[in-house]
């Protein structure tokens, strides 16, 4: 048996391409696209029909990532009602907009699944942790922490979330962390996704990288208007595509508070932190 784990598109249409190319040349058995299929990107509507159809055409196995949760809370009206945090959540508003339609599909997907193999193993798909779609897996982590993050503890457990890929043995379950399609945070340009195989009684795990078009990617966030119109975060969010680094997560935890106090506007904070990083300017020339 072959597994195919794909998860954290983040509406990187061309990403998804590539790696919809790769995992046909693996011919696996099931397909798993482990959440975040949408948001923190300038393609939601064409990656998220892209994955709707091979649901129903190839079925895939799709699960609910924390992305997924803003858009639908947003399409409620229950993620954020005003204020600097308004703000915060215009990217999650624009990609809402267009994906408004498609959202009862959405909501149906589940938060975990699993596929049982040979020998009446459990392989279980979450998009981050049995904890929350927000508690990431690390390889930096100690065995208890990723113990208490995983249990109750299958064969097999298999996340995404943190963009960052790794394999573990902990006990006798494998961890495996896909990384991301469309926003990788280890440095490398490059889409992952995760492949798993059994064979000689047990499963093997091997993270597989994708190149794919960096250029016409890049364009794709100023064609589609999300540089324009996807407010004061969309310049981070490209920024860390750029980089394969987080920027969100950076901003979180150095300027949320100072924002919050009124200290500094959110649109100071994230000049303040492009600055410090060096950031790539968010405009083109053409």
């Amino acid at each position: 048996m072959r597994i195919a784990v794909l998860s954290d598109i983040h509406a990187n249409r061309l990403a998804l391409e590539a790696v919809q190319v790769a995992i046909a040349d693996a011919q696996p058995d099931h397909i798993v696209v482990g959440g975040d299929v949408i948001n923190r990107g300038p393609e939601p509507r064409a990656c998220l029909l892209a994955v709707l159809a091979c649901q129903a055409d190839e079925n895939w196995l799709t699960l609910k990532g924390n992305h997924e949760d803003f858009v639908l809370m947003e399409a409620a009206g229950r993620l954020v009602d005003s204020g600097w945090m308004r703000k915060l959540y215009t990217h999650t508003h624009w990609t809402m907009l267009r994906v408004r339609d498609l959202l009862p599909a959405v909501e149906t997907w589940p938060d975990t699944r699993s596929i049982i193999g040979p020998n009446g193993s459990e392989v279980r798909f979450v998009h981050a942790s049995m904890r929350s779609n927000r508690h990431g897996l690390y390889e930096e982590m100690d065995e208890p922490q990723l113990i208490e993050l995983t249990s109750p503890l299958p064969s097999v457990l298999v996340a995404g979330h943190t963009h960052v890929p790794f394999i573990r043995q902990v006990n006798s379950t494998l961890i495996v962390n896909s990384g991301a399609v469309g926003m990788s945070f280890d440095g490398l340009q490059q889409a992952s996704f995760a492949l798993l195989d059994w064979k000689d009684a047990r499963w093997h795990a091997q993270i597989v990288r994708v190149d794919y078009d960096h250029t016409a990617a890049e364009e794709a966030f100023f064609s589609t208007g999300y540089m324009a119109d996807a407010g004061v975060m969309a310049p981070l969010i490209l920024d860390e595509w750029r980089k394969a680094r987080p920027r969100l997560g950076p901003w979180h935890h150095r300027y949320e508070q100072r924002v919050a106090s009124g200290e500094l506007t959110i649109e100071e904070s994230v000049a303040m932190l492009l600055q410090e990083e060096g950031a790539a300017p968010a405009f083109r020339h053409w």
